[in-house]
């Protein structure tokens, strides 16, 4: 696991610096008028920091000898047939009860948290990205 994250944040690292080399030829503009180098610039460069910390994180701490958690697999099928059914119940259910739903399952089942938890942020997720998506 430690040599893919390795391998992984190397090759974001590479492609994030690319990404920041290419897009400061683009004009850059400001912060009130930017240009069209403005957002993929300050992007490859969240790339390079996540990059960059998941590198030191994966070198420091080795080869770890413990296998990977069994039933990752299980979990993966479950949330793409949750996330099936979220497509399909976004009409007749309307957007914030499914997102409440989803994210309510997957703190339950997937990443098993608290009760008050799993429905506190269930019911921020549902109406905060109800409100900065269907209100603002």
């Amino acid at each position: 696991m430690v040599r893919r994250d390795v391998a992984v944040a190397t090759l974001a690292l590479a492609f994030g610096a690319a990404a920041a080399f290419e897009s400061a030829k683009l004009p850059f503009g400001t912060m009130h008028n930017p240009g069209q180098g403005f957002f993929p610039w300050w992007a490859s460069v969240v790339v390079v920091l996540f990059a960059t910390i998941l590198l030191i994180q994966a070198l420091k701490l080795r080869a770890s000898t413990a296998p990977d958690k069994s039933g990752r697999i299980a979990k993966v099928v479950a949330l793409l047939v949750v996330l099936a059914a979220y497509t399909f119940l976004l009409d007749p259910l309307g957007y914030p009860i499914c997102t409440l739903l989803l994210v309510l399952f997957m703190l339950r089942v997937l990443d098993p948290q608290r009760w008050l938890v799993a429905l506190g942020m269930a019911a921020i997720t549902a109406v905060g990205s109800y409100g900065v998506f269907a209100i603002w």
